[in-house]
């Protein structure tokens, strides 16, 4: 599966290559893993056309990465450092564990690839509650070791899914060609103390519209865990029309965003926002807590390429409610950055918890 993915890229980069005439520097960003002490997921080299708004998602049966790196075939691969890099242009990097199948299903292609927001890599729903493994916005290159003791479990029969996310319209562009590699490093069995837990929540009720211009929006996810947890990482994701990203300790019961001096995470970038980290974020979860989340927005006038017709219809709460409130030229939750804004959580916290709720 890795190496079709591999050939699948390149192919790809070869239709593509030179478009428009102009060159592109290609090949690794990051150079693999020793053998035993990690393994290498990457997209391969790959143009994204002006215009075009390009959302691939690449399966890799975890079984087939540990032949492939020197691991044992039927032992857990125990995830501790996390290494990414990619060219600029890229909206978003995620890997997630494979888990229920609905249009998006490894069997159909270990590379889907969706452009501007057509085709099953482009709906979230598709991959609701597959739980995050690794992800990051910030342009460059992102190194991050979890604490001591702290791993992240893969084990053998499961699959992962690596979704790149590259944009090359007004909003954002990707000068030269698009590429994603990512080393995930290893720690032995024997040093694992504590799991590691991940949240991807996501607001899908937003309405940014004309007539009610700056709008903020609220979530929440509650820890179900008898004992404090830690919150080590944290990064938020809008689009263009994003003003803030907050994310606060919540204590599990009070209905309204907790007080400022609760919060841990603050962005006012919508393309490149900050990952934050430990050792710089370590955060304490009481017992029955969680996160509670917040993203205010400003409308702007449409792209004349999407225009008010193109957000109405795609307003789908639009056209259940009345006349008065409906096709407002509103933007809604979707993936393409020019007509459809998100309102996303991507948290990391130990120990794992496996009774966690989010509204």
């Amino acid at each position: 599966m890795l190496w079709r993915a591999f050939a699948w890229a390149s192919f790809f980069a070869a239709l593509t290559a030179g478009c428009g005439g102009e060159s592109r520097t290609v090949g690794p960003l990051l150079a693999e893993p020793p053998a035993g002490e990690g393994f290498q997921l990457t997209t391969g080299d790959f143009e994204v056309e002006p215009g075009t708004d390009v959302q691939a998602c690449y399966f890799f049966k975890v079984r087939d990465l540990a032949e492939r790196f020197g691991y044992p075939k039927e032992e857990p691969l125990i995830l501790h450092r996390t290494e990414i890099a990619y060219k600029v242009g890229s909206h978003h990097m995620n890997i997630f564990r494979v888990r229920t199948l609905l249009d998006l299903d490894p069997a159909n292609g270990d590379v889907q690839v969706s452009v501007n927001g057509t085709g099953p890599c482009s709906f979230t729903q598709n991959w609701s509650d597959w739980p995050l493994v690794a992800n990051n916005q910030e342009a460059g290159y992102f190194d991050w070791e979890y604490p001591e003791g702290v791993g992240n479990e893969l084990m053998p029969d499961e699959t992962i899914m690596l979704q790149s996310h590259y944009v090359n319209t007004t909003a954002q562009t990707t000068p030269d060609g698009a590429r994603a590699d990512v080393n995930l490093w290893t720690m032995r069995k024997s040093e694992l103390q504590h799991s590691l837990g991940t949240l991807f929540a996501t607001k899908q009720s937003i309405r940014i519209c004309q007539s009610n211009p700056t709008p903020k929006f609220s979530g929440s996810c509650q820890i179900n865990s008898p004992d404090p947890v830690r919150i080590i990482g944290a990064n938020g994701h809008f689009h263009t029309r994003g003003k803030e990203f907050g994310m606060y300790v919540w204590d599990g019961k009070t209905p309204e965003t907790p007080p400022e001096s609760d919060r841990f995470y603050t962005s006012h970038v919508w393309d490149e926002p900050p990952m934050l980290t430990s050792p710089d974020l370590d955060v304490v979860v009481p017992p029955k807590g969680g996160l509670w989340y917040t993203c205010a927005y400003e409308w702007t006038p449409p792209k004349p390429s999407v225009g008010c017709a193109g957000l109405n219809q795609l307003d789908k709460q639009g056209e259940l409610m009345t006349p008065d409130e409906a096709l407002d030229c509103c933007y809604t939750f979707g993936n393409t950055v020019d007509s459809a804004e998100h309102c996303n959580s991507f948290i990391y916290y130990y120990p794992k918890q496996d009774n966690v709720n989010c509204y």
